[in-house]
């Protein structure tokens, strides 16, 4: 079989690591791995943008080559077209890959309209309110609506923006095909769970992994705690531009010896501090999908969160988490309360099981990769039969 030549367009990429770039790694390490077939098929390239002009302007990332612009991140689409096309006639290739309906979706959109022969496949991970985010890019970028009309496929992680496709005037097959867990790493660290680690002192541990964001409602949580005993401690794992002003609602309301700060934690000792942890809430006021919630779930935490976004798709109140209403922390320490009580335990248990059943059955990466690996094999049948 002939290798496909894959270019995939990207605002970021390692090691400027979020969820849909976290998505790209795994799924193209997963189509290599012996659990998933084919994966020497399929050459990976990809463009992005060099975002702090301090990486290099080429170089192999595991199975990708990466190869980065300066310049603006505003200007990408056009520089990042202009490259591709360069490439694509020197080399050609057999799929282009579009990750989020940003800077990258208009670049793919663009270079999908000078060669219209390529079949193009968007992926949407969007995770901020998308009426600002609309409102937003009509403003500034025209373009911006040709990304929802000219792929041939569209994937989005939740049927929230499956929804939102459509509003945007997407007319060509959409694939729900959410993102994923290291189920087996995960299924490591719950094995040292149920070893009975002690906690630190006989207070309760509520975590948060993940970006400090306005959208993930820190805010909201930080408030929860001083509707709890004053045992009870939160973890809050991640950077991001709202640390200050969380920093100062927690001095403002006395809270600097139940919050702590971890920073950024490197991904593999994630697990380490989960399972550590008795709850992990995030009380989202948007959300794509939400892997941090998909790791503790995997973990053996139980979760507390909103049903905005995508979280509905895998948060079921009283079957797979608890569900708290959006800013309202009053509604957050209930769950957390109920969570915490000893005579809650067996139900608290019966739901942690039906969660974790849930992950290694739907959001495993070996799975997710196969699913995509269906969705490459598609458009290109697909186009060609056209």
């Amino acid at each position: 079989m002939a290798v496909k030549r894959v270019l995939i367009f990207s605002l970021a990429y390692e090691p400027f690591i979020g969820g849909a770039e976290v998505a790209v790694k795994e799924i193209i390490d997963r189509l290599f791995a012996a659990d998933c077939g084919d994966g020497g098929n399929y050459e990976f390239e990809i463009i992005t943008a060099n975002l702090d002009r301090c990486q290099d302007f080429q170089v192999e990332s595991g199975r990708v080559l990466v190869r980065r612009l300066n310049g603006s991140k505003y200007l990408f689409p056009w520089r990042a077209a202009r490259r591709a096309a360069k490439l694509h006639r020197e080399r050609p290739y057999d799929l282009a890959w579009a990750i989020m309906a940003n800077q990258a979706g208009i670049a793919a959109s663009i270079f999908k309209k000078r060669f219209p022969q390529v079949p193009l496949i968007l992926t949407l991970q969007e995770g901020d309110q998308l009426d600002s985010l609309t409102y937003r890019l009509r403003l500034l970028a025209p373009k911006w609506f040709k990304v929802f009309h000219r792929p041939d496929r569209i994937t989005v992680i939740s049927s929230y923006l499956e929804k939102w496709a459509r509003q945007m005037g997407s007319t060509c097959p959409i694939d729900v095909i959410p993102n994923g867990v290291d189920t087996q790493k995960f299924n490591n660290h719950l094995k040292h769970r149920e070893k009975n680690v002690p906690d630190q002192d006989d207070g309760k541990i509520i975590i948060h992994t993940g970006r400090l964001v306005a959208k993930n409602g820190l805010d909201v949580l930080i408030r929860a705690l001083t509707y709890l005993p004053n045992t009870t401690k939160l973890w809050l794992l991640g950077g991001g531009r709202e640390e200050c002003p969380l920093r100062k609602l927690v001095a403002t309301l006395g809270l600097e010896k139940r919050v702590e700060f971890f920073g950024q934690v490197p991904p593999a000792e994630v697990g380490d501090y989960l399972n550590r942890a008795d709850v992990f809430g995030r009380p989202s006021r948007s959300e794509g999908l939400g892997n941090s919630f998909l790791e503790a779930m995997a973990v053996g935490i139980p979760v507390v969160g909103t049903q905005v976004g995508g979280i509905p798709d895998f948060l079921k109140a009283g079957e797979t988490g608890w569900v708290c209403q959006t800013d309202d922390p009053a509604s957050v320490a209930r769950q957390i309360f109920f969570i915490l009580d000893p005579k809650n335990q067996a139900l608290v248990e019966k739901i942690i099981t039906n969660a974790r059943t849930l992950i290694f059955e739907r959001y495993d990466w070996s799975k997710i990769a196969s699913q995509m690996k269906m969705v490459f094999s598609k458009s290109c049948s697909i186009f060609k039969s056209k």
